[in-house]
Parts: C-alpha cells; structure tokens; sequence
C-alpha cells in the first residue's frame, strides 16, 4: 500500500489551487470588462457625424496674440467650434484671461497677474510681443488689451468656451461660477483645471451643473487603469477627457482609450495639435475635438479632407 504524507499531500494541492486562483482572476477581469459605466446623457462638446471640433487654443494664439479678444473674433470668422482660453485672477479679484502667472512673456509689462488691478492690467499692451508670419509685430501699439471673462461673454456668448482655471484657489472657482451663471453660460462652458482640488470644489460649487474636464490626477489615474484594462473600476463625473497624444511611456490617441470615453458618452479632446497629419490621423480615430494654435489651418484641412 502506497502511503502518503502530509507534505506530498499539500504538493498536489497547489496546481489546483493555482488553477482555482487562476480561473477566479479570468472571471473577475471579464466581469470588469462588462461592468456597467455612467454616461452622461447630454454632451456638447462630442464631435459632429461629420467631423471633431475645431477648439482655437488660447483663442487661436498662432494667428493673433492669445487670450485676447482679438483672437476670439479672428477665429470666430473663421468658423472655429470652440474658444479656449485660460483664467486668472487680478489683485482687485476680477477673472481675467493670461496664461503664465506673470505677464511678461505677452505684454509690455513686467511682474505677476495677481500685483495688478483690472484697470492697470488693461492699460498694457497684449500684442506687444506677437511676431506675425513677416517676422514683424502687427499687433504691437493696436489698442489689444487683457480681457475679462464677463467681455468674452458679452462678445463671444454665442461659441462654447473651454475656460481652465490656472491656480489652485478656491476664490477663482467662485468668482468664475458667479460669472458664468450671470451671464448665462452654464450650458456653454466647460471648465478645467490640472488641480485636482480646484476641479473637485468647482464641480461642488455649481452641484455639477457646469460641466467639467478630467484634472491632472483623475486623468492620469484613468489613464493608468485603462491601459491595465481596469477602467471601468474607475468612475467619471467629468464631460471630457482633454490630454496631449503623448505622456511618458504611453499612447493616449489610441482608438481603444478613444472608445473607452465614448462608452460614458464622455468627449476626448487633444492638446496642442498644430500638425496637419496629426490632425488627420486624429480624425480618423474618433476624437472629439482638436485644440490648435492654427484654427485657419485645421479648419482648412477638414474643408479639403471634405471635398475628398
């Protein structure tokens, strides 16, 4: 009679737990791949059948100085989807369009937005260092100054607008909201911000009612998850995904990461697309919207890609 001890008998255990684990992780990834995700009934900011939006960045920031009005109304002639532009705050609390936290690198001035008043603000010079395709400054000296959110809203009311929020502070979000529910623009806007915590409040501040993007941490996490296909783990609240093609190691233009926001009925926008096969191959795998320094040339593109 053949014996057996305990530890040949603990040995013909483990291939069979090793199948069971096995079996168990298989079952729980395919019940992951089928969970059900939230979708938002309503988007906006979704591209057409026919093509992604055209989103001017910075309001079209190659063919007139950024952030301006200027450029707003350029682009706007142009027939662009979307404005986007970047948000401040004044050292008189008033929200105002700028990029870098100081005013240095668009204006004659020197020194940080938050130093000045509205009204000093706008007694600078916002095309002063916008070099035109001659290598010249036609905007110099043009009468081109700072804008207020409440300007682009008074001028611009009738384009969506995507509007980041380029500081941590709570005091932006509220003066932002107030903003955008006086002049009515709830339904219009959507508001990012790379800030976690600025996103978070904002979203709370408005009770979701205005629309929001992906922060720096919630699209990274997503990101992550996604590529180990784990992202339906992960719930959005967000309207839209808005990310560079490119981030470390990894592809974020891929039509699966595509399909993956469209699941939630979510938009997916990309950042700073100047190239025109970019735009192209953008095009082709389903992106929502292509934010571009150059709006005359992604509208010209879509114009000829049309015709073909």
């Amino acid at each position: 009679m053949e014996i057996v001890t305990n530890t040949e008998k603990r040995k013909r255990r483990w291939p069979r737990r090793i199948l069971v684990g096995l079996f168990a992780i298989i079952l729980l990834f395919i019940l992951i791949q089928i969970l059900p995700v939230k979708t938002h009934s309503n988007n906006p900011f979704l591209r057409s059948e026919e093509a992604p939006l055209i989103i001017a960045h910075r309001g079209g920031g190659g063919i007139a100085p950024e952030n301006t009005l200027t450029a707003f109304a350029l682009s706007d002639s142009l027939g662009v989807d979307v404005l986007e532009f970047d948000v401040q705050l004044s050292k008189d609390d008033q929200v105002v369009l700028m990029h870098d936290k100081n005013i240095d690198r668009t204006t004659n001035g020197k020194g940080n937005v938050s130093d000045f008043t509205v009204k000093e603000l706008q007694a600078l010079d916002a095309g002063y260092h916008f070099v035109g395709p001659e290598g010249d400054f036609p905007y110099r000296g043009q009468g081109v100054t700072i804008p207020t959110v409440s300007e682009v809203f008074e001028q611009f009311g009738h384009l969506p607008m995507v509007i980041e929020m380029k500081a941590n502070d709570p005091k932006l979000a509220d003066k932002l909201s107030e903003i955008i529910y006086e002049y009515n623009m709830v339904e219009k806007v959507l508001i990012v911000s790379f800030y976690d915590e600025v996103s978070e409040y904002f979203y709370e501040k408005t009770n979701g009612e205005v629309a929001i993007s992906t922060s720096g941490g919630v699209s990274e996490n997503f990101v992550i998850l996604h590529k180990l296909f784990l992202g339906n783990l992960y719930p959005l609240k967000e309207k839209a995904l808005q990310l560079p093609t490119q981030s470390s190691i990894f592809d974020l233009s891929t039509k699966r990461l595509i399909d993956a926001a469209h699941e939630r009925n979510m938009a997916i926008h990309y950042w700073t697309i100047n190239d025109v096969d970019e735009m192209n191959y953008l095009f082709e795998q389903g992106a929502d919207g292509i934010m571009t320094d150059y709006p005359n040339i992604a509208l010209y593109f879509l114009q000829q890609k049309g015709e073909n």
